[in-house]
Order: structure tokens, then sequence, then C-alpha cells
């Protein structure tokens, strides 16, 4: 049984959990629990859990600072992280902690079950991976064995080419080739099994190579390099015959000449695999050659911080209801290229997904566009990101599922476009709106979309922003509302800045119009 530590601040969510999840027939037994960080601390180190279940906002030592200390430590266990939707904007730095998932309250048992399962099988392949070496096979199989494991520093070359020689195993290429099942951690046992057999009578009988099985991959060492996609694909298409239905990953972690070089190809290889969400699916898979390398994804820094990340959802938000559904994908690929560059792996990716789209939601939901109604299936879509398989599949989801949000623009045209901005302008005018921005959603310069602004309506941009602000804001000084409440609310961060729009354009100080 895997030992878990639940720690939350509610005694009745504690209690619930202990009492709702079936743990013991997914594999867990609950070990003990704590009512926040610091406690769960000494507890953690009595019990020595491999999954712990934290609240992000308790009392003392918060969930976030509970896996920022555990990090620190050098502990390695599973995490599992709650969450109310108001603590979105803190929940974001989880992240780079490397949470194993995400779930928000009140928790829902069938997706806790799901995520515990999927935690489950991560925890049992570390498990595996590290008793593997202390047992297997002999002979040929068992010497390429010792060529997939990290070289002894000073290694003799000449020692290690003899043992290679007697297992007939000096060639002149070796090209090593990792195959992961994409199955549940019950059917993969089976699976393995039929790679191999299949595997190992195709390639071993026309001496193209050795195939093992290393838990939890199949792993082919051949002779004869892999160059030309058509020997990659002819390879590929003999793995997919004999896996039938079955989904699978593999990737090839290049051709080497010499036998101590092996070890770097199948880090390579392995590499390649654990990559494969962000590579072209339906192909033999090569290390180095991702999706986001190919020139429709934008070549960024990796040091894009929180205001770039911000900056990005705005621009999504605009495009949508600005009706410009050209600049929707190009932008999701732009946040695809920051989250990998910032290298952030396949789950920490799905998460950062999961965090932008739901950003835009709440900003769709403020103004209106998303009916209450329609929030179960915006709920539903948002956990259903992490079971894509590849980026491209899931970008496309994300893509069509915002587009059924986008105001409709109506017929093209310069006269219709500066409508757009109008209107845009009258829903947005309290928030930090640039004409760079509506240049941006429009496709047009910025100098040219200022020029065209002012020769339809007669003002410069800006100008007519101020203006559309100041007629707000006479209509809530109207109201009573302060002046400082005022500034705040029509996009004035600095109340003398505001003082002295407003006696521009009204004559008089927003006191005095206030109280004539």
């Amino acid at each position: 049984m895997i030992k878990v530590v639940i720690v939350d601040d509610e005694p009745k969510l504690r209690q619930g959990l202990q009492t709702l999840i079936a743990w013991e027939s997914l594999g867990f037994t609950v070990a003990a629990t704590a009512g926040n960080g610091r406690d769960a601390l000494k507890i953690i180190g009595e019990e020595e859990p491999e999954l712990i279940i934290a609240d992000i906002r308790m009392p003392v030592m918060d969930g976030l600072q509970l896996i920022q200390h555990l990090r620190s430590a050098g502990h390695q266990m599973q995490c599992i992280i709650l969450s109310g939707y108001a603590d979105f904007e803190y929940a974001k730095q989880a992240i780079k902690y490397g949470v194993a998932g995400y779930l928000v309250k009140p928790v829902n048992i069938a997706e806790m079950s799901a995520t515990l399962k999927l935690v489950r099988g991560q925890i049992e392949e570390e498990r595996q991976r590290r008793d593997w070496y202390k047992t297997h096979v002999n002979n040929r199989e068992l010497n390429l064995q010792r060529l997939l494991i990290p070289p002894e520093k000073n290694a003799d070359p000449a020692k290690l080419r003899s043992m290679i020689r007697q297992a007939d195993l000096l060639w002149s290429h070796y090209e090593i080739v990792v195959i992961s099942p994409c199955v549940s951690e019950e059917e993969r046992s089976e699976c393995l099994n039929r790679l191999f057999t299949g595997l190992k009578q195709g390639i071993e009988l026309r001496n193209a190579g050795i195939v093992i099985e290393s838990y939890p991959y199949i792993i082919l060492l051949l002779n004869t390099p892999l160059h030309g996609r058509q020997l990659r694909d002819q390879l590929y298409d003999e793995i997919r015959c004999i896996a039938g239905e079955t989904r699978f990953i593999a990737a090839t972690g290049g051709t080497v000449t010499e036998p101590g070089h092996v070890y770097n190809a199948y880090v390579n290889a392995r590499q390649a695999v654990k990559q494969a969400f962000f590579s072209f699916n339906d192909r033999l898979l090569e290390a180095g050659r991702i999706l986001l390398s190919s020139p429709e994804f934008p070549c960024l820094s990796a040091d894009a911080d929180e205001k770039v990340l911000d900056d990005l959802i705005f621009r999504l938000y605009y495009s949508l209801d600005a009706g410009n559904k050209t600049m929707v994908m190009p932008l999701l690929k732009e946040a695809a290229a920051i989250f990998y560059r910032q290298e952030q792996e396949e789950k920490s990716v799905k998460q950062s997904f999961f965090f932008l789209t739901n950003a835009i939601i709440h900003r769709l939901a403020a103004s209106s566009r998303i009916e209450p109604k329609e929030m179960e299936s915006v709920t539903r879509f948002l956990n259903g990101i992490y079971q894509y398989d590849y980026l491209l599949d899931l970008l496309e989801e994300i893509h069509h599922f915002l587009l059924e949000f986008a105001e409709d623009a109506g017929s093209k045209g310069k006269e219709q476009e500066i409508k757009q901005m109008i209107d845009f302008i009258q829903r947005h005018y309290a928030e930090d709106l640039r004409l760079s921005t509506l240049a941006g959603l429009l496709n047009y310069s910025t100098p040219y979309l200022g020029q065209l602004f002012r020769n339809k309506t007669g003002e410069y941009f800006n100008t007519y922003l101020d203006k559309v602000r100041i007629q707000k804001a006479k209509e809530l000084l109207a109201q009573g509302m302060k002046v400082y409440e005022v500034a705040e609310q029509i996009g004035y961060a600095n109340v003398n800045y505001f003082f002295s729009k407003f006696k521009k354009y009204e004559g008089r100080s927003p006191s005095e119009y206030k109280n004539p």
C-alpha cells in the first residue's frame, strides 16, 4: 500500500476524504492527517509517505509553503493540491514545484479517484525502476543491460570492448530505440510481453539487433543506423503491427559507434519518450526534434515573467472580445512556447494551460459572456485538459472551446473595424488600453491604425479614450462616488492625473463638478 498524509485545516474535509475515498481498493492507505503544514512536516518525517494531499490555504504553514519546504529538503514524494477557484492566482505558483494534481474544492470523489490512479502509476513505475537494477537477465541481454546503466567513472574502455566482443555485440554502429505502451499499469505487463515476443521474433531472427524488456519499456539495440525517414517509418510500422490497437510511443536516441556511448543514446531516447507530448504523433520520435522547434511556434526566451503571461491572457481575452478569431491560435502557440522554454514538463504545461484558460473564462464570465448554466460544461472542459496525449491536440481543443465565446466580428472593412474599436473602448475603458494592443488585434501597425482612427473619428486614440473615461467619471460623480474611487473605477491609478485630465476637458475640478 502507498502511504498518504492528508493536510487540511478543515476537520470535516479531512474526515470526508478518509471515509469517502476507497483508499485500499485504489492501492493507498491514509497514514495520518494534519491541520497545517508545520504539523505535517513532523508527521511526514515519521511516516515517510509517498503522497501528500494538501490544501493550498492553511494557517501557520500553507500547502504551497509545505511543498516548497519538502522540495528544498530533497523529498520527492508526489503532491496533490486542493484549492478553491478564488485561489487561482496563488495556485499558479505550485506549477514550479511539480505537483501531481490540482483539484478544485469541493472535491469530486470521481475526479479524486482518477487522479489517485494516475499518481499510483507514477509511484509504482518509480518503485519498479529502482528495483529493476537489482535483478534480471544474463548473457547477451545482461551485457546490453550493462550498457544501459551509467558507466563507472574512469571505466576501462578496453575492458568494456572485450566484454562486448565476448557477447558478440561488437558492431560498427549502435542505434537504441525505446518503446513505451500508452496503457494502464494493470495492462502494462501483458502489453510489454506481447511487444517483446513479437519484436524479438522479427528483429533477432533477421539478425538486426537485440530486444529486451526493461520495465516500463521495450528496448531495441539495432546494429544498423536508422538513417532517413523511410527506415524510421518502416520500424515504426513494424512496431504498430505488433501493438495492434494499443497506442505507444517509440523514440530513437540516435546512432553511436562506440559501446561506451550507448548509455547516452539510451538517455536521449528516454528523454524523447518523455517529451512525446511536445512532438508530432504517429511517428518514430527523435531526440531533440520537437513540435515547438517548428517555424509555426515563436522562438521565445525562457525568462518570461508573470507580467508577460498576464499580458498574454489579456491579449487572448481581447481577441475573443474583439471577434479576432485568427489571433487565438497564434497566441495559444506563443503560450505553449513560453511554458516549454521555462523547462516545464508535460504535466506542468497542462497545468499552465488549465490556469491560462481558467483565467480567460473568469474574465469572460465577469463580462457576462458566459452564462451560469454553462459553467458546468466549462468545468468539465478544464478538467479534461489533463487527458490529452499531445500538445497539438490540446491546443486545437482549447482553440475550438474558446472560439465558442468569441464575439461575432461581422463583415470586415475599415469602417467596421473602427466601429469594433469604439465598441471595444466602451467596454474596456477602465483597463490599461493601448493603441498597440488594438493594432495587434486588428493586424495593423500602430501608426497606421492611429491615423486611420483619427481620420474616422476626428480624435487621437488617447484623446478619445480620455473623453470616454471623463464622461463615465461624470456619471459616477453624479451618483455620489468619491473622487479617488471614481479615478480608480475608470482606469486612472493616479488621482492627481485624473484631476488634471478632468479639468482639461471639463474646465473645472472633479470636486467642483460634484459640488457646483
